[in-house]
């Protein structure tokens, strides 16, 4: 999770260089992201029926390899090569989307009855990778300027993973206690099933208010508020220390509270933070705002997360796997819908989509938890 925190925060940091290196504005930059984020939706389709079929380890070394690939090849794209880089991203994204898949099925297979709780440790160390991320990145753009040497360096905990990856013993699969083969469920059959759906809602939202926020709060820092680059790629970093804390404390709180009360007041927390961050004209006063939306935005993903797909650990990989679909066409639309409104309407106004969609996902959750599950937990097979 460290490492995919890494890979997914890369764009947000380089995003004014890269729009300066092909010479494009808000609009197409927003097309790179969404790009990114079509891969994004795509992965999850694959990796979560492998998943269930070939086990973790396979969707995971299988991503991280096809990132290292990508991670080097994006640095040799030349100024006209623009389209290059949209095939770039949003391959690099698919791959991502298949180490997303494996660490979310993870902590269902790990910990049944606590899934909320060890969830929000595992995503906590998706916080730290993102929070080291925009800061690394901030470093080495304003020592050398050169934004290739970002993606490049990404390659070394990449493929430092992937060589441990190989070793390390992962949970066995889970099989239904009457059957000897892995249940065959199709994904359309998810669409029957409301909380599925309105979860799969909530998250829609949630990454569009989190990627929205992290991809463009750099630009925004910069353009809008006049800070130096490493002070507005703090930024970001600041946001995801206030995730990352946040995932601890929710890893915490989730033992003794449901999730419905965490997304309740992480989305509202989210709606006030993320309008009052608009307000702020000095980087202290930022900082303040981003730490608390960050706090805000913490535990809905792996909280939302761990209640769904932890209710049937037979099919918890094509349940992640729909759950992460839901979650990467957030981004996927929020990234251009972003992009168009800051070029038409300006980068302040365009901000304040983030704190909406936190507010509104909070109204979808609660759906989603009304509804019981239909199904027992199947046991492991001895």
């Amino acid at each position: 999770m460290t490492q995919h925190g890494v890979v997914l925060l890369l764009m947000g940091p380089v995003l004014p260089a890269l729009m300066q290196y092909f010479h494009i504005q808000e609009s197409a930059a927003g097309l790179l992201l969404g790009m990114g984020s079509l891969g994004f939706t795509l992965g999850p389709i694959v990796a979560g029926a492998l998943a269930d079929r070939r086990g973790v380890r396979a969707i995971l070394l299988l991503g991280l390899g096809i990132e290292i690939i990508m991670l080097a090849l994006f640095g040799f794209v030349p100024p006209s090569g623009f389209v290059l880089a949209l095939l770039l991203a949003l391959l690099l994204q698919f791959a991502a989307a298949f180490v997303e898949t494996a660490v979310n099925v993870i902590p269902a297979l790990i910990e049944r009855h606590q899934a909320g709780s060890l969830m929000n440790l595992v995503h906590m160390f998706f916080s730290i990778g993102a929070f080291l991320s925009p800061f690394l990145a901030g470093m080495i753009l304003q020592a050398t300027g050169n934004w290739r040497l970002v993606f490049w360096l990404t390659i070394v905990p990449t493929v430092l993973l992937l060589a441990i990856g190989w070793k390390v013993p992962f949970p066995p699969r889970v099989q239904k206690a009457s059957d000897d083969h892995r249940p065959r469920i199709p994904l359309v059959a998810l669409l029957r099933e409301r909380s599925i759906l309105l979860g799969a809602l909530a998250l829609f939202l949630y990454v569009g208010a989190e990627i929205g926020a992290s991809n463009w709060i750099v630009l925004f820092l910069q353009r809008e508020r006049s800070f130096s680059t490493l002070a507005a790629t703090s930024g970001l970093s600041i946001l995801w220390i206030g995730i990352m804390i946040g995932r601890y404390l929710n890893s915490v709180l989730a033992k003794y509270r449901s999730s419905r009360e965490l997304v309740l007041w992480a989305g509202v927390g989210g709606l006030i933070t993320g309008l009052g961050l608009l307000t702020a004209s000095v980087p202290a006063i930022a900082y303040l705002w981003l730490g608390g939306l960050g706090l805000s935005m913490s535990g809905v993903y792996p909280n939302i997360m761990a209640e769904l797909n932890g209710r049937d650990p037979a099919r918890a990989g094509v349940v992640t796997g729909f759950l992460t679909v839901a979650a990467a066409a957030g981004s996927m639309i929020s990234q251009p819908t972003l992009g168009v409104l800051a070029e038409r309407f300006g980068l302040a106004t365009a901000m304040i989509m983030p704190a909406i969609l936190m507010g509104l996902l909070t109204v979808s959750y609660l759906g989603a938890v009304e509804v019981k599950p239909t199904r027992a937990p199947a046991p492991a097979k001895e």
